[in-house]
């Protein structure tokens, strides 16, 4: 009786919980950010001062944000140039707005860079693309090398202690041959 008490009200409180849930508007989850959202985002200097925005977002293999191509110096939408600025240089923020819903958020880029800092990013191009894709290739390779001589240097590793753990036990083993002998 008490069993079926426990899980009567287990359940109301789930259907209760569950109508409370999706009665309420539903806000964007922290830590989940929308591209499409972000595209177009201002983007600030260290001194809150608004330097650009966000014209592209590039992705790494992982599909993890690798870097943000940010148009600056614009006026009226022409002239400016595009620069890159790779993660660990920005943060960034929902605009404060208590409106912030699930399909309308908008969000705000702040760099810890000076203006004069974000004029010296490199501009993105032909050549920016090349090198970093190049260099980004490279490095896997390197990985993959290093991990390639690390498992060889772990069996190697594993088969001298294996081959000593051998020989020590072959040696007890003769010690104790010769114990039982004497």
């Amino acid at each position: 009786m008490i069993r079926t008490r426990v899980i009567r009200t287990m359940g109301i409180s789930l259907i209760a919980g569950g109508a409370i849930a999706f009665g309420l508007p539903a806000y964007a989850a922290q830590g989940l950010y929308s591209a499409d959202d972000l595209m177009d985002a201002d983007v600030y200097d260290r001194n809150g001062e608004e330097v650009g925005e966000v014209e592209n977002v590039l992705l790494d293999d992982n599909m993890s944000v690798h870097s943000l191509v940010i148009k600056t110096g614009d006026v009226l939408g022409l002239g400016g140039r595009d620069v890159v600025t790779e993660r660990g240089t920005f943060t960034l923020r929902m605009e404060e707005d208590d409106n912030n819903e699930f399909d309308d958020l908008d969000y705000e880029i702040h760099m810890e860079a000076t203006q004069d800092e974000i004029k010296a990013l490199p501009e993105y191009d032909e050549s920016w693309w090349n090198q970093t894709s190049d260099a980004m290739s490279q490095a896997w390779e390197n990985t993959k090398e290093t991990s390639r001589s690390a498992w060889q240097d772990t069996k190697q590793a594993t088969s001298s202690a294996w081959q000593n753990i051998k020989q020590g036990v072959d040696s007890m083993s003769d010690g104790a041959e010769d114990e039982v002998k004497n």
